[in-house]
C-alpha cells in the first residue's frame, strides 16, 4: 500500500490524475495522419462504395475509425467481421435502431442471406458507411456477400479495415471485390513531431502540463525505437512513466534510462539484413507480420514437414530464439507461454520495402 500511495503522490506532483498512457479507445486521443483522414472523409462524401483502409499492427486503424465515427454519426462499426453468413444477416439489426419502436418490432427481418440486400435498401434511406475492422480474418464467403451488399444496396458504403495481407487475399480468391475498391488508404506510421503531441494530448488529456515528466530528448529516443508506430509509443510511454515513479525521479531523460535495464536497446537491422536470413526465418517473419502477436504453438499450424507436433515445436522454438537474439523479433510472457511480434526496426522496414 506504501508503494502505490508512492506512485499516487508521484503522479500528483505533475498534475496527472491517471497514466494517461494506456490502450484505449478514445477519438479525441488521436493524431497525425491527416491526409488519409482527408481521403477517407472525401471518400464517403461521395458515396464511394469500397474504401480499403490498411495499416501494420498498432497503426492506429481502429483510433482512427472511431475518431471519424465521432464527426460522423452514420457509421457502424464492426469491430470484426461476421464469423459467418448467419452472422452476417444479423448486420440488419445495426441499421434498424433509429426506427421506431413499433416499426422495428413488426418489421419483417431477413431470414436468408438472399433476403439482405432488399431489407437494407427498405430501411437505410440516407447514405451509411458499414465500417469492419479485422477483415483479414474474414471468410471468403462472408467477403463475397459484402461485395453483392456493396452493389446491390443503393445507400451503403463499406470501409475494410485490415492488415496489408487482406490485400494478397483478394489478389488470390476475390479478384471482383479487389477490382471493387474505389480508394486505398494505408497507415504505416507517425512523425516525430506527431509522436511528440501525441505524448502531450495525452499528457494533458489527464491534468499535465505539456510533456512533463518527460523531456524532449527522451521523446527522439521514443520515436527512435518505436518507430513512430502509435501503440508502441504508448507502451513504451507506459513503461518509462512507471520507472520515473518508481524511482521517484525529477524529469524522464535519457540518463534515467541508461541507468536502468528495464528498456533494452534493439539492435539495428536493414533490409540487406532479412533478405539473407534462412528461408524458414523468413517464413516465420512474414507469418507473424500477418497476425502478430503469436504464440509458437500457433505457428506450428503452418509446419507440415514435421513427424509430429512436439518436432515442429521444438523447431518453431528454436528459430524464435535465434530471431529475437538477432533484434528481429520481440516477446513477451502472457501466462505460461510467450507472444512474439516484430520488433519496430523489422515492421518499418517490411513496411518500406
Amino acid at each position: 500500500m506504501e508503494e502505490i500511495e508512492l506512485y499516487r503522490k508521484w503522479f500528483k506532483k505533475y498534475g496527472l490524475e491517471r497514466n494517461p498512457f494506456t490502450l484505449e479507445i478514445n477519438p479525441a486521443l488521436v493524431v497525425g495522419y491527416r491526409e488519409q483522414i482527408k481521403k477517407l472523409i472525401k471518400n464517403i462524401d461521395q458515396q464511394q462504395k469500397i474504401i480499403l483502409l490498411t495499416g501494420p499492427t498498432g497503426s492506429g486503424k481502429t483510433s482512427l475509425i472511431y475518431y471519424l465515427k465521432s464527426i460522423k454519426q452514420d457509421f457502424v462499426v464492426l469491430n470484426k467481421p461476421p464469423r459467418d453468413i448467419s452472422g452476417l444477416i444479423n448486420i440488419y439489426s445495426y441499421f434498424i435502431k433509429d426506427l421506431p419502436f413499433f416499426i422495428k418490432i413488426f418489421i419483417k427481418k431477413p431470414k436468408k442471406i438472399e433476403d439482405l440486400p432488399g431489407f437494407l435498401n427498405k430501411v437505410i434511406k440516407k447514405p451509411r458507411v458499414l465500417f469492419i475492422d479485422e477483415s483479414h480474418e474474414a471468410s471468403i464467403e462472408v467477403l463475397e456477400w459484402l461485395r453483392v451488399l456493396s452493389d446491390q444496396v443503393q445507400n451503403l458504403s463499406i470501409v475494410f479495415s485490415a492488415l496489408p495481407i487482406f490485400d494478397e487475399i483478394l489478389t488470390k480468391n476475390l479478384a471482383t471485390l479487389k477490382k471493387r475498391i474505389v480508394e486505398r488508404v494505408e497507415l504505416n506510421a507517425l512523425t516525430k513531431e506527431e509522436v511528440e503531441n501525441l505524448i502531450r494530448k495525452r499528457i494533458e488529456l489527464v491534468g499535465g502540463t505539456d510533456i512533463k515528466p518527460f523531456t524532449y530528448n527522451i521523446i527522439e529516443y521514443i520515436y527512435s525505437r518505436t518507430g513512430g508506430f502509435p501503440r508502441d509509443v504508448i507502451l513504451l510511454c507506459n513503461k518509462l512513466l512507471n520507472l520515473g515513479a518508481e524511482k521517484n525521479a525529477e524529469l524522464i531523460d535519457t540518463h534515467l534510462i541508461s541507468r536502468e535495464s528495464v528498456v533494452k536497446e534493439e539492435k539495428k537491422i536493414n533490409i540487406e539484413n532479412l533478405k539473407e536470413l534462412p528461408k524458414k526465418q523468413k517464413k516465420i517473419i512474414n507469418i507473424i507480420a500477418e497476425k502478430e502477436p503469436l504464440a509458437p504453438n500457433e505457428l506450428i499450424k503452418e509446419f507440415s514437414e514435421y513427424p509430429s507436433k512436439k518436432h515442429a515445436l521444438r523447431a518453431v522454438n528454436n528459430v524464435l530464439k535465434r530471431l529475437v537474439e538477432e533484434g528481429y523479433l520481440e516477446r513477451e510472457r502472457v501466462g505460461k507461454t510467450y507472444l512474439y511480434k516484430l520488433n519496430t526496426s523489422t515492421r518499418t522496414i517490411l513496411i518500406k520495402a
